[in-house]
């Protein structure tokens, strides 16, 4: 029915008019209304009846309040209160109407009942509803409808914009899931106010304008919203609570101050979870204020493209926007006018309420060319057998009537190409279509609805609660639908169909929606009710097939949530799960998700995949290092699941071997330590993309705490700090290191001692790996690292001051070697070699660590400078690092008494002459063949291969120990063999001796030459 069309009912339909006998309402705008309407308000409860008000202005005093029985649980439901029109049918309170003068104490217009108890099939329709002016109280409808439920077609205005709310759905437990439809409200504090942990509400085509405080607020709501219309010089939307989750769609939110001074707001205020999507906004001074991080946002001027509070969550390759399905509205299909509907009663021998079957008064009804079948209400109609509906019928209404019984009814092809079945509140065992006609199913109750396996017309639901659908290659679009029932399967089966739901509410467990054979289905807000069944079935299965799921609510009112969210697969790709423990949670423990997409699809240019791995990563031999690949894929190209991957070595100085190198997850081992480039590369079956990580790898890891490397106290490493406001006190015992750049006597210095007493060969690699919470940095800090120099064994480094060997319940401010008193850190000046609080006479300056919560691996340094100090010889093995502040402030670090995952960590490579870096035995470290020589012209060769790369020193020294020529000196690649030349027609007739000087190894070689 349109927006404005005259809704009318035929003679015998047992609608309640309020104008007629016992009630005689008035309805002409001066006489009080109040209590003819009541009346026939608590004639009439829980029977699905229609409360009947035809063109009028009905003026009331006091709020009209739905019937209650003696039961709770049957109390406030079942209501309908229908209107003629929407502009012919007006219910207007009286100016200044005593209770509804508070706005500390509302009272509302028309009141439907408390929770928590579901209140089904409630309805207001096709009406007027004008607050009047001086009654700042009021509230235009709180409205409570459950499964099944509606306001539609009406207008809320107040006459002052004075006013609580226009629509209340937040006063009482256990409201929704229902529908607001073509709805506008005028006025008001805020428009639509919408609260409940467990509450669900789908709202299109509402528009809103000249609120005071918000247009539309929801705490805690799962909100379903297409086609908002907004225009006013307030936020339009506040969306707040731990369990609100909004779906924001194809609306229009306009900035209008109504030549008032009030400066441009935020237009969507956002506390909580949120999908945005197609919002146009005009005139606002910024279209979202988000407490929550926003991602994949993407606006224009004027438009919200997409906005989330979440990542998009998806198994599959897949773009990072949602489906976009087309939409079709809820089409007004052509009506007989009301004195031509026929009822199966009277001629064709129906009886409600006898429990004998009325099949046969139904079909001889449609196989005699009725149109328009009616069912009136206050009893049942049964069915045992099947309903064909063929002929001429084009419209089936219930009058919110009832039928019952085991047969279905099975829609056969028709005069007409539409059928519009509508106002049930239960629809016999379900519907069959067979047929290519267009079916509406509109505020109705049905158990199941199937289709041909060849498919059929064109699907509308609307404020529909249904057990079960079976789609086949069929378009359906839905409106608040319900799914209660208890079904075997997935709720919906969707075979190669297309399904765009807004406002799905699924309750009794079961899986939701199986998507199969390349179908495609776009839900926005979702509302799940776990139960015992959620336990062992996914809540969503899409196989190769198309899914967009947006503001997915789960509510835990008892039984499981469900383990498993979604599972996906394409193209006979293995099933992948998106399981609920990976999700955000409710407090009540159920999942909030904004968006997740699974689709590949069919239009629009390939974008090459996006590859990824850690940028750094850092593993001690013989460890195997984990490396797991991301691929982001617009799912374009082949369509696969997963683009096919491969691993491979780009640069390092040994060999790398994959677990598996075409697997997303691989395990990775490598035959010596030194730096590698690990390069992973996607391939979308038309384009590539690579993305390369270093790995550092090294053989050992020591921290302050041990000399061996397994983190068990041992040796002499220490870690401790000095202060310059105690400056006689040690700090052994400190769990922290603080090193500080301030002034007032605050300043403190870190040393750092590590002993390589154990160190099995010669080093060659180093660095440096300091812990740190990285909560409490905001921004990158940095530290002078200056290295304690040993020239000499039994070193002394000045009056009073500890030697290397220093003791760390010794060390102070006065005593520590190095330590410039009267510096508390500072910058460092290389060109004069001064600065950092540290005497350079005793100290090097080794560079800068960075503290950096965003750097891959936090505080790392290896650098060329930092190794050659550790390569030095020093006669006590120990090796002494002192950290200043470079900038003014303070950091805190862990000692090694925060135990060994805390401790600073010096990671090192060293040569092993066992073996090659390649990983092959190789005794000494090298291979050196003998020297050939020439006996004519005296020109010599010989070749030689060392394990790992290094510097390597060459030089030919007669018998006496001098040097007649150096043949090279340079460094050489591991396990490669090099050649060398060299001439002795100037050496005298003797021995001589080929020194190889290697940073591993020394070799000699003598020969002979004759000259």
């Amino acid at each position: 029915m349109s927006v404005y069309a005259q809704v009318e009912f035929p003679m015998g339909s047992k609608i309640v008019n309020v104008t007629k006998d016992p009630y005689f309402a008035k309805g002409d705008g001066k006489n009080d209304d109040t209590e003819a309407i009541q009346k026939a308000l608590n004639d009439h409860p829980d029977g699905d009846f229609i409360i009947y008000l035809p063109h009028g202005i009905y003026k009331i005093s006091d709020a009209l309040v739905w019937p209650t029985t003696k039961k709770a649980e049957t109390s406030s439901r079942r209501t309908i209160l229908q209107g003629q029109s929407i502009g012919g049918t007006i219910i207007q309170l009286a100016d200044n109407t005593y209770g509804f003068d508070n706005a500390d104490f509302p009272k509302a217009i028309i009141y439907t009942g408390d929770g928590p108890s579901p209140k089904y099939r409630n309805a207001i329709r096709d009406m007027t509803i004008r607050t009047g002016k001086g009654n700042p109280g009021a509230i235009g409808i709180q409205f409570n409808a459950s499964n099944q439920g509606t306001i539609n077609n009406v207008k809320i205005y107040s006459g002052d914009s004075t006013g609580v709310y226009g629509i209340d759905l937040g006063f009482t437990e256990g409201i929704g899931p229902l529908l607001l439809k073509n709805v506008e409200i005028r006025g008001f504090n805020i428009g639509v106010y919408a609260k409940g942990e467990k509450g669900t509400a789908t709202l299109e085509h509402v528009t809103l304008g000249g609120q005071r405080k918000y247009g539309l607020e929801n705490e805690d709501m799962n909100l379903a919203i297409r086609s908002l219309r907004f225009k006013g010089a307030v936020p339009a939307v506040y969306n707040h609570g731990p369990f609100a989750m909004m779906s924001l769609v194809d609306g229009l939110l306009e900035f209008d101050n109504g030549n008032k001074k009030v400066k441009p707001t935020t237009a969507i205020l956002n506390e909580s979870h949120l999908f945005a999507r197609s919002m146009k906004v005009s005139r606002y001074k910024t279209m979202i204020q988000s407490k929550k991080k926003a991602y994949n946002e993407e606006m224009i001027q004027g438009e919200i493209i997409e906005f989330a509070t979440q990542p998009t969550h998806q198994l599959c390759h897949s773009p990072k926007h949602s489906m976009r399905l087309a939409v079709a509205e809820t089409p007004i299909f052509p009506e007989q006018k009301a004195d031509n509907w026929i009822t199966i009663a009277g001629d064709y021998g129906g009886k409600s309420s006898t429990g004998s079957d009325d099949s046969k008064a139904i079909q001889e009804a449609i196989d005699d060319g009725a149109e328009t079948l009616y069912f009136p209400p206050g009893g049942r109609w049964t069915i045992n057998r099947d309903i064909y509906i063929r002929n001429r019928v084009r419209q089936i209404i219930g009058i919110e009537g009832r039928i019952d019984g085991k047969g279905k009814f099975i829609i056969e092809q028709g005069a007409f190409n539409e059928l519009t079945i509508e106002r049930f509140s239960e629809f016999g065992s379900g519907i069959i279509l067979k047929s290519k006609r267009n079916l509406l199913l509109k505020n109705i109750m049905v158990r199941s609805l199937e289709t041909d396996e060849l498919g059929g017309g064109d699907i509308y639901l609307e404020d529909v609660t249904i057990g079960s659908i079976q789609l086949n290659y069929q378009k359906l679009w839905g409106r608040q639908v319900t799914m209660a029932g208890d079904s075997k399967g997935a709720k919906i089966m969707n075979n190669g169909g297309s399904v765009w739901i807004l406002g799905l509410t699924a309750k009794k467990g079961n899986t939701i929606i199986q998507n199969f054979n390349k179908a495609n289905a776009e839900l926005i807000g979702v509302e799940v009710v776990a139960s015992d069944k959620a336990k062992d079935r996914p809540m969503f299965i899409n196989d190769n097939s198309g899914l967009s799921i947006m503001g997915l609510r789960e509510t835990l009112t008892r039984g499981n949530a469900f383990p498993k969210i979604v599972e996906e697969s394409r193209q006979a790709s293995a099933i992948k799960s998106l399981y609920g423990k990976d999700l955000i949670h409710s407090p009540s423990e159920g999942v909030l998700m904004p968006i997740y997409v699974g689709y590949a699809p069919k239009q629009g240019a390939n974008e090459k995949p996006i590859a990824s791995i850690p940028e750094e990563m850092v593993i001690v031999q013989p460890n195997l290092l984990r490396i797991i690949g991301n691929v982001e894929d617009d799912g374009r190209g082949d369509g696969l699941c997963e683009d096919p991957v491969r691993w491979k070595k780009g640069l390092g100085p040994g060999n790398v071997v994959f677990s598996d190198s075409m697997a997303y997850e691989t395990d990775v081992s490598f035959t010596a330590s030194g730096r590698y480039n690990i390069i992973f590369t996607a391939d979308d079956g038309y384009q590539t993309g690579a993305d390369t990580g270093k790995v550092f790898v090294f053989d050992k890891h020591y921290t302050t705490l041990d000399h061996t490397g397994d983190g068990i106290p041992s040796g002499k490493g220490a870690s401790t700090w000095i202060s310059e406001f105690d400056n006689y006190s040690p700090h052994n015992s400190d769990p922290d290191l603080h090193i500080a750049n301030v002034q007032n006597g605050g300043a403190g210095k870190a040393y750092l001692r590590f002993d390589l007493s154990a160190l099995p060969g010669p080093l060659f690699d180093a660095a440096l790996k300091l812990e740190f919470n990285k909560d409490s940095i905001k921004k990158p800090i940095q530290l002078n690292i200056f290295g304690l120099k040993e020239t000499k064994k039994d070193m002394n480094f000045g009056d009073q001051k500890l030697g290397v060997d220093w003791a760390d319940y010794e060390l102070t401010w006065e005593n520590a070697p190095a330590n410039l008193p009267d510096q508390k850190g500072g910058q460092f000046n290389i060109r004069k070699n001064s600065g950092g609080g540290v005497d350079t006479k005793y100290a090097d300056y080794l560079g800068i660590i960075t503290l950096n919560p965003q750097a891959p691996l936090g505080a790392f340094l290896r650098t060329p400078t930092l190794t050659e100090f550790f390569k030095r010889k020093h006669a006590s093995n120990l090796y002494t690092l002192i950290l200043t502040a470079v900038e003014p402030g303070e950091i805190i670090l862990p000692s090694a008494a925060a135990g060994k995952d805390f401790a600073p960590t010096l990671y090192v490579g060293y040569f092993d002459n066992t073996r090659s870096v390649g990983g092959e035995a190789m005794d000494g470290g090298y291979t050196l063949t003998k020297v050939n020589i020439d006996i004519y012209n005296l020109e010599c060769d010989f070749d030689l291969t060392v394990g790992y790369p290094q510097f390597v020193q060459i030089e030919i020294v007669n018998e006496f120990g001098k040097r007649m020529l150096t043949v090279a000196a340079r460094d050489l690649d591991g396990e490669k063999k090099t050649h060398f030349k060299f001439k002795a027609m100037a050496f005298p007739t003797g021995k001589y001796v080929l020194r190889v000087i290697g940073e591993a190894f020394t070799a000699e070689q003598s020969f002979y030459i004759l000259n």
